[in-house]
């Protein structure tokens, strides 16, 4: 059985669009995908998590930090699947693409560098272009609405991470084409989640 780590945020978690609930598990994508490939998946999604960077007035958010921790914690892992991004364009004042770029090729280096623990092997990475953050009217969420310049950068990241990618000879999976909810612009519905997790079984990345 392949030990997969599934490496992200509210869109991994779960969050149903325009609350503070979570989908349940038979919804929820890295779920999904486990039921249809048969691996051993570890969740590990934290509303707000970042790549590489603070997110003022919400600890512990920083996936820089944390991602080591959880490669040991985990250890043995055959893939580490990674859905980041959409956070850094909240966290950082003026961030653009090239920033969440930036933070995900720092994750990357994490996953594809030798462990500290010896004879632990490296990882597989998959990176995952997230489903793009988009402009709604009256959003609920004050610390992450989505302004038309966030749009626009948050349009470029796909091309970016995929281009990232090929560079450093890792998977990749656009998930950008999938609709985020009108209910806040950000996250995913159960059905378009659930649909996430059957795309990811059938692209056969791991």
């Amino acid at each position: 059985m392949k030990r997969i780590l599934c490496f992200g945020d509210s869109l991994s978690w779960g969050l149903v669009p325009g609350t503070r609930q979570r989908h349940g598990a038979d919804w929820r994508w890295a779920k999904v995908f486990a039921q249809h490939t048969g691996a051993e998946v570890m969740e590990e999604a934290l509303n707000g998590r970042t790549t590489a960077y603070d997110f003022p007035g919400r600890p512990y958010r920083k996936g820089l930090d944390t991602l080591p921790m959880m490669l040991e914690q985990h250890a043995p892992l055959d893939t580490v699947m990674i859905m980041l991004g959409t956070n850094d364009f909240f966290a950082v004042p003026g961030a653009t693409a090239e920033h969440a770029l930036s933070g995900l090729r720092q994750l990357a280096e994490v996953v594809q560098s030798p462990s500290v623990e010896p004879g632990m092997p490296i990882p597989k990475l998959v990176l995952i272009a997230s489903p793009m953050a988009r402009v709604v009217r009256d959003s609920p969420y004050p610390f992450a609405e989505v302004s038309e310049e966030i749009e626009t950068q948050a349009a470029r990241l796909p091309a970016m991470v995929k281009a990232l990618a090929a560079e450093i000879g890792c998977g990749f999976f656009d998930a950008s084409y999938l609709p985020t909810d009108d209910a806040d612009g950000i996250h995913l519905s159960q059905e378009t989640t659930r649909e996430l997790g059957f795309a990811l079984a059938e692209a056969d990345l791991i």
